[in-house]
């Protein structure tokens, strides 16, 4: 993830954009607090937080106490409306993150399959669905497509269905690359909204302003990436 975000915001370089590693895993809130006073003291406009889960949520709740969600633009490169939600809007307002799919995406661009299935998703569990929850019943919907357009449950012949295959569902065009089988889609780029207008949601859900985009081809990596990466690993080049 790190040398993800690195590449994409030209800041490979060390030494003028420097980074701190805490304990993976059961680091302590006492190694975020010592990790969060270095990022203070480099005097750092960005904080770009790659942590993931609990982690996240602990860190960003030593952050806000240390007052760095103010003097800094907190990034979380894959964020996610659970983590939102247990941080909690106050924490959380003006975080900037990344996302392959949040709720209000079918609203904004007029995805009808998305906004049937957030719908039904609130009303029957009371609260709005997640990336996860998206992704879970893409997925369902995708083997059963594939099941159907071959006639077996075979897992060689489902595979060979499913890659390279192109397919509209709960947002824009996605696709199974066949070198890979990473599901290339389009990426998010979100922004936490004022508490207020959080609130207002039926469900106090509504997080994020979406403030950008990426197309899947740009974001994911490349097939020579890919390889190197395979290679490093001692994993052959063919799935």
């Amino acid at each position: 993830m790190e040398k993800s975000v690195r590449k994409f915001t030209n800041t490979e370089n060390t030494d003028a954009h420097k980074g701190v590693k805490t304990p993976f895993p059961r680091a302590l809130i006492t190694d975020f607090r010592q990790a969060l006073e270095q990022a203070e003291q480099s005097g750092a406009k960005v904080l770009m937080m790659v942590l993931f889960g609990d982690d996240m949520v602990r860190a960003l709740n030593v952050a806000y106490e240390m007052g760095l969600t103010k003097k800094m633009q907190v990034v979380v490169p894959n964020l996610t409306l659970g983590m939102a939600r247990q941080v909690g809007p106050t924490i959380m307002e003006g975080v900037v993150g990344g996302s392959p799919w949040v709720w209000s995406v079918p609203y904004q661009y007029n995805y009808a399959r998305g906004k049937e299935f957030v719908e039904a998703f609130s009303s029957r569990y009371e609260m709005r669905p997640s990336t996860a929850a998206a992704s879970a019943y893409s997925i369902v919907y995708q083997y059963k497509d594939a099941v159907e357009r071959t006639g077996t449950t075979d897992t060689r012949e489902l595979i060979r269905a499913l890659e390279g295959h192109r397919y509209t569902f709960l947002k824009d065009e996605q696709y199974w690359r066949d070198f890979d089988h990473q599901n290339i889609q389009t990426v998010y780029v979100v922004r936490v909204k004022p508490r207020n207008q959080i609130m207002e949601d039926e469900y106090s859900a509504d997080y994020f302003e979406i403030i950008d985009s990426m197309p899947g081809d740009e974001a994911a990596q490349t097939r020579q990436e890919w390889e190197a990466r395979r290679k490093e690993a001692g994993q052959p080049l063919n799935l």
